[in-house]
């Protein structure tokens, strides 16, 4: 077996997709660091080529249809181990068969393909109401955030636009990365966690923040209080950056 082994870009992901896509021999796509080494697996390194991965891109959205590259998309934000065995198949299927195969629930790769689409949208919403922002200097805002699914890329126009009036940061601390807005633009930057508790250093004596706690708890019936179905309509491993909790 070969392991195509690539950058973990999207843009990695279909170059990878492009040397892939007509080998005979079983083949295996990974991330970079994701790769472990295998004593009878030939390593491939793929270097990104964005013409390739234009051609990839292109190919899918003229041939087949926009919702079956914004499937793909879905899949690579997943962050699902071996995730990429499935999108490779997947595209192996749509070409054979044409993007209607998207029809046959039936069929073992659409049923997973619709699976990790939804757990990666779903998060995507939830956390539009989930993120917690702290004041670190005058009309600076922050937040951190630990989604199970690389969601940043799907939530950034809905805070550029909700909070255009404000600089801010959302940080995905699992990724190690964020969001940085700057009244102008909104774009996707590294961000290391040694930095991010820098920031939250700054905003640790948000006054915003203790005022809310202070609201939560006056408004709180104790009487009322269930925390299991708290957790049916929060998952409580989100609950970790929520001021109020």
């Amino acid at each position: 077996m070969k392991d195509y082994v690539y950058d973990g870009s999207f843009d990695g992901l279909l170059t990878a997709i492009f040397h892939a896509y007509k080998e005979e021999s079983p083949v295996k796509l990974l991330k970079e660091l994701d790769y472990i080494p295998h004593l009878f697996n030939e390593k491939v390194t793929i270097l990104t080529e964005i013409d390739k991965a234009d051609r990839v891109y292109n190919s899918i959205y003229t041939k087949l249809s926009y919702d079956t590259l914004l499937n793909v998309y879905y899949l690579y934000l997943s962050d699902i181990q071996d995730i990429e065995t499935l999108i490779l198949d997947y595209i192996r299927l749509c070409f054979k068969y044409s993007d209607t195969i998207n029809l046959a629930k039936n069929n073992d790769i659409i049923r997973s393909v619709d699976k990790y689409k939804r757990r990666v949208s779903g998060e995507a919403h939830l956390f539009t109401g989930l993120v917690r922002f702290k004041e670190i200097t005058p009309l600076v805002f922050y937040a951190q955030i630990e989604p199970d699914h690389n969601i940043l890329p799907l939530i950034l126009g809905h805070f550029k636009q909700r909070f255009s009036d404000q600089h801010f940061i959302i940080h995905d601390l699992k990724r190690e990365y964020a969001i940085l807005y700057d009244l102008k633009e909104a774009y996707l930057h590294d961000l290391s966690l040694e930095e991010g508790r820098k920031l939250a250093t700054l905003a640790a004596a948000d006054s915003l923040e203790n005022l809310f706690k202070s609201f939560y708890k006056a408004t709180t019936i104790s009487e009322r209080h269930n925390e299991r179905q708290q957790r049916s309509y929060m998952p409580k491993r989100y609950w970790k950056h929520l001021v109020e909790i």
